[in-house]
């Protein structure tokens, strides 16, 4: 129901609207209906209220992908309490600092992920469940009885966890009010239905995967479907065989692996492909048929492939968009805006742009360089978190008096679309003033085959890339220095510093590279750990 002010209207809505609708299920399984996920949220409801779980009362998820997962979610949304998802991958610590932070006095947590639970070092928790099969772990005697409530719009409905480092753990507080806004927003860009289906592949317990997925389908009677083999990357295609879906969410590195992988090595195979690259009519053609076997690969029902948590590498974006056959949609949005405040629809899509604010946001650009355009995004809508968890300090200092939400991101904006540049805090400025933005010199490299991903940091005054080598191209290339390992070495990083610095201008060329010898730790959206690495 577009006009749902929370969660709990969107769920009965969609219950007596889809009941017969299938809803959920693991890739292979029968999905369960509308009418069947609600008899198990009532459940799950009737064991909360059982363990004392009352209004506005704090509730840990710890799992994977699961229809288990998702009937928690709206279990504890939906009868008034707050739902507190961690990421699967926070280390033991993590989750023990967010747990205690979030004041939760309750963790649903998943066979395999329990390991990670200490529930000696929870300063709160009441009762731990599996959530698996609902069996109860542990729990405190004498647990008093909770309540189910129906949730206003101002209430919270989640407070999400970007990261769980001891002193750094920031709890984004979203209101009912901010998610069902941030619903009808969604269906303004692209309208889904009935028919359309999903194959989750980011974490649930991620506020892209959670709004754009869960809760858009639900809203909207759709289907999704769940990994249940790990890992991922390993049965994803076979997944998609099985699905075919219609819609995908997923990030910029997941489709730029694929392109520079499998795609581009397949159109530079010979000599004379290479040659008739250099025609913008011969490239047309070769990438319109590889574009048409890449949709088809993927199920050919697709109708929207979301594409957000990070600026999308061009020369990848520029295969899709000469392509035509792939419908890629661009989103721009942060955790403590729900997450959308910025997208483009397959329709709209613009290179290297984000596309337009999204209905009811504002957005200007703030202390604009005047030589650049470049400055400060800040937006304001229904979508804008309450604010950090127990941290009213942090809040002040990116919520203004009057509902703007500093976004921390450099934006140019040309004819109402806006152009991300970089991270304000990433950015690096060169001995003579310039602003040096690390992702656009990451760009640059990582269109070298030899390099699968990069990062840029600032030693000594100068610019140094870290890169992982493609092992693959790596190998081919050894093969000619296989005498002398240190050598092929010391020329791979001079050619490859050569050429990257021949497409960089004169402030933002590097003095050294360096290889990683490790794969870089990254985010739920496959963001690089930036701040490791500095």
């Amino acid at each position: 129901m577009l006009n749902s002010k929370t969660l709990h209207e969107v769920l009965q809505y969609s219950v007596k609207t889809f009941a017969n609708n299938p809803l959920m299920a693991f890739v292979g399984d029968k999905p369960i209906t509308y009418s069947e996920f609600y008899l198990k949220v009532q459940e799950v409801q009737d064991i909360l209220v059982s363990k004392g779980i009352g209004h506005q009362d704090k509730v840990v998820i710890l799992g994977e992908n699961s229809p288990a997962w998702s009937i928690a979610y709206f279990a504890i949304v939906d009868m008034g309490a707050v739902v507190v998802p961690l990421l699967p991958d926070f280390t033991k610590d993590e989750i023990t600092n967010c747990v205690n932070h979030s004041d939760a006095k309750l963790v649903f947590v998943s066979e395999r992920l329990n390991p990670k639970t200490d529930q000696d070092a929870y300063s709160n928790i009441e009762t731990i469940i599996k959530l698996d099969n609902l069996e109860i772990i542990s729990e405190k005697e004498n647990l008093s009885v909770g309540t189910k409530t129906i949730p206003t719009p101002e209430d919270l409905a989640v407070i999400i966890y970007t990261s769980g480092t001891s002193g750094f753990s920031k709890g984004v507080m979203l209101t009912h009010g901010n998610l069902a806004s941030q619903l009808l927003q969604i269906h303004h860009i692209w309208p889904i239905n009935e028919k359309d289906v999903y194959l989750s592949v980011l974490p649930l317990s991620h506020t892209f995967e959670n709004t754009l997925g869960l809760l858009t389908g639900v809203m909207k009677g759709a289907s999704m479907y769940y990994h249940n083999k790990l890992p991922i990357s390993t049965t994803f295609m076979t997944s998609v065989k099985i699905v075919k879906p219609t819609t995908l969410l997923t990030v910029p590195l997941f489709i730029e692996k694929a392109y520079k992988n499998i795609i581009k090595p397949e159109l530079e195979k010979t000599a004379m492909r290479r040659i008739l690259l250099t025609s913008s009519l011969f490239k047309r053609i070769m990438y319109r048929k590889a574009s048409k076997m890449l949709y088809e690969t993927f199920g050919g029902r697709l109708t929207f492939f979301g594409i957000g948590g990070a600026k999308l590498d061009g020369e990848t974006e520029l295969f899709l968009r000469l392509g035509k056959h792939f419908p890629y949609a661009i989103g721009y949005g942060l955790t403590e805006t729900a997450p959308l405040v910025i997208g483009a629809n397959p329709n709209q899509v613009s290179w290297q742009t984000m596309g337009f604010p999204v209905l009811n946001v504002e957005a200007k650009i703030m202390d604009i360089n005047p030589e650049t355009q470049e400055g400060e995004l800040w937006v304001k809508g229904p979508n804008i978190m309450k604010g950090y968890y127990k941290n009213p300090e942090l809040t002040e200092s990116v919520l203004t008096e009057d509902g703007w939400f500093k976004t921390g991101d450099l934006v140019t904006e040309k004819a109402g679309r806006y152009e991300v540049k970089g991270r304000l805090k990433n950015v690096i400025v060169g001995s003579t003033g310039e602003n040096i933005y690390p992702e656009e010199i990451e760009m640059v490299l990582n269109q070298n085959k030899l390099i699968l991903e990069s990062v840029v940091i600032e030693r000594n005054g100068k610019l140094v890339a870290m890169v992982q080598f493609n092992p693959a191209e790596l190998e081919k290339k050894m093969i000619i220095y296989k005498d002398d390992a240190t050598k092929a070495y010391d020329h791979l990083k001079k050619d490859l510093l050569k050429a990257a610095n021949e497409k960089l201008n004169r402030f933002s060329k590097l003095s050294l590279i360096v290889e990683a010898t490790t794969e870089f730790e990254k985010t739920a959206t496959l963001k690089i750990k930036r701040y490791l690495y500095k």
